[in-house]
């Protein structure tokens, strides 16, 4: 198991406090100086520019101290007083007269306090030693006084290799890195050597960074771990720094593993543009190239990586000798998706009559994350029930909330609206019944739900790892089949087919530009920054209106010949709001004919 160090005080918390105490100390002291001067001075009264002519010639006068427009007079009984004269003339006249009276006048440059010259050398001292404390705590935030980014301890919640379900080619992949590392002779035998870096990839919630953790509770070897993101910064060169001091740590702790976490935030490909930032992020991740696999060979250092962006990493990154190994983890079958099912399960209270395998089969295309995510949203409603145990129609219920989205209960319809959405919504579950390769309809609600006044969720019956042509028209026939509704039974268009239609021309412009499965023959556009001839777009664009043509006018002649049966469906969604698969298919006649 890996460990956790305790950490002591360090330099920066004791040079941070002696700056604090002398920044305190020489503010006490400007202020007891401050002080003392003030208490050493005679107070002076000031007085206007006729009685100072009264007091030029009183005689009263004992010294006379001129500094540029201030007069100060200190009287026979040791009085000050003083008077601003801007006007030179006049100002001249006074002096006469104290002149004449036998009065001692000098003339003097006019020199700050004593307060003001403590101010004048002190508050530059003063804001050098603030600036610089906050230059210091800044520069040291950054990374640069320690490693504080990549952090040595495991996981708060020790996860082990048991715990990961689902990836069981990924899983063994990575344990045997982390046996290499255990016992390095017993794979060096026959003079193999480590690899030097692993790369998983995958779809976002697949389990990456789980296998990660469990990895780090697996190794008895230090375990650094730190994000891509962590080596950016607003200074140039710091992030090739924090490179440098994170691979010179794991050579001190050889045997260990660095993990880097969201690796694509690093490893971006060099050239995108001529901005300093793009210059910076270069000049790290060259660093990190260099480190990996350079002059100086790593040894007993292994470096584990995640993204699920590998497409936009840089060639020199992935090749071998840097990552050796790519694992890419999928999303998880039937069978995986149960054996996940099964570890989130552990600690919720499932009803005896509960079938995860039920659950894995009407979830294809889920992640782990997302699982782990239906049996917990199924938990909350089982505990909102007041329920004993989790049951399969809180499962439904979660599973709705994910696919369909959540419920709307405080939006109202007019009944026009209703009926246009259950039209609407039957249309689709005209169509998708009639087609052949198209998904098995599940359930058909007019209860608004999220963005969608209605849904209606079409299941696949097994994990999809092939779609041929005949399921990408039947699936656009699907989604049109709402229009070619609205068009022959309500003889009017509604906003409501946007999503539809979108989705559609995309599936078609894809079987056109991607798959080659149109007249055109099997063309590929490639990238949309790649220069293509105008003819080529209009080909495509013209073929993906013909597919799209082509099904619309499908979906309209089922639509037609299925009048009754949609008009016995949308009474059934007006009056209950959502019907399930077997209330679909009594509304289509479809019982009756297999009971026959």
């Amino acid at each position: 198991m890996p460990f956790s160090r305790s950490v002591p005080p360090t330099k920066k918390k004791r040079v941070t406090l002696a700056v604090s105490g002398a920044g305190i100390i020489l503010i006490a002291l400007v202020a007891a100086v401050s002080l003392s001067a003030n208490r050493a001075q005679t107070p002076v009264r000031d007085i206007s520019f006729s009685q100072l002519r009264e007091i030029s010639e009183s005689g009263v006068a004992q010294t006379v101290r001129v500094a540029g427009e201030v007069v100060t007079v200190t009287q026979a009984d040791g009085a000050v007083v003083q008077s601003v004269v801007t006007n030179a003339v006049a100002q001249h006249e006074v002096v006469a007269a104290f002149e004449k009276a036998r009065v001692p006048v000098t003339f003097e440059t006019q020199q700050p306090g004593v307060l003001v010259t403590i101010l004048n050398y002190s508050l530059p001292a003063a804001a050098l030693l603030i600036f610089g404390l906050i230059g210091w705590r800044v520069y040291a935030s950054m990374g640069v006084q320690n490693d504080s980014s990549a952090s040595e301890t495991g996981p708060a919640q020790p996860v082990t290799f048991q715990d990961v379900a689902g990836v069981d080619e990924a899983r063994a992949e990575l344990a045997e890195t982390i046996e290499f590392l255990r016992d390095p002779d017993k794979f060096g035998r026959l003079g193999g050597r480590p690899p030097r870096g692993i790369l998983l990839s995958g779809p976002p919630g697949t389990g990456k960074t789980l296998l990660a953790r469990a990895a780090a509770c697996e190794a008895d070897v230090p375990f650094l771990s730190v994000s891509g993101s962590s080596f950016q910064e607003k200074f140039a060169g710091l992030g090739a720094a924090r490179v440098r001091r994170l691979f010179a740590r794991a050579r001190k702790l050889a045997p260990c593993v660095i993990f880097i976490d969201e690796i694509d935030a690093l490893g971006r490909k060099r050239g995108r543009g001529g901005d300093s930032a793009s210059a910076d992020q270069d000049q790290t991740l060259n660093q990190l190239l260099v480190e990996m696999d350079g002059f100086e060979q790593l040894s007993g250092v292994v470096v584990i990586a995640s993204t699920n962006r590998p497409d936009i990493l840089d060639s020199a990154l992935t090749r071998p000798g840097r990552f050796d190994r790519e694992i890419t983890v999928n999303l998880a079958d039937m069978r995986g998706r149960e054996q996940i099912l099964r570890v989130h399960a552990r600690k919720l209270k499932l009803e005896d009559g509960l079938d995860l395998g039920w659950i894995a089969r009407g979830t294809p295309g889920f992640s782990g994350a997302d699982l782990a995510n239906l049996l917990n949203e199924a938990a909350i409603a089982a505990t909102r029930d007041n329920s004993e145990a989790v049951g399969r129609p809180h499962v439904e219920y979660a599973r709705d909330k994910i696919l369909m989205g959540v419920e709307r209960k405080g939006f109202m319809m007019d009944e026009e609206e209703r009926y246009a959405t259950a039209v609407h919504e039957a249309g689709h579950v005209a169509v998708g019944l009639a087609v052949k390769n198209g998904d098995p309809i599940h359930k058909v609600s007019i209860l608004p739900r999220g963005r969608a006044l209605g849904v209606t969720q079409a299941l696949p019956e097994r994990d999809r790892l092939m779609r041929t042509r005949e399921y990408l028209e039947d699936q656009i026939a699907m989604l049109l089949g709402g229009r070619a509704a609205e068009v022959l039974l309500l003889d009017t268009m509604t906003a409501g087919a946007s999503n539809d239609i979108e989705r559609a021309v995309e599936i078609a412009r894809r079987m056109v530009a991607e798959f080659g499965m149109s007249p055109l023959g099997p063309i590929h556009l490639g990238k949309p920054e790649d220069p293509h001839s105008q003819k080529l777009l209009d080909r495509i664009e013209h073929a993906t209106n013909d597919i799209i043509e082509a099904q619309l006018k499908r979906a309209c002649e089922v639509v037609d010949s299925r009048r009754a049966e949609i008009a016995h469906l949308v009474a059934g969604l007006l009056e209950r709001d959502t019907l399930d698969a077997d209330e679909i298919h009594e509304s289509f006649g479809i019982v009756q004919e297999k009971a026959a």
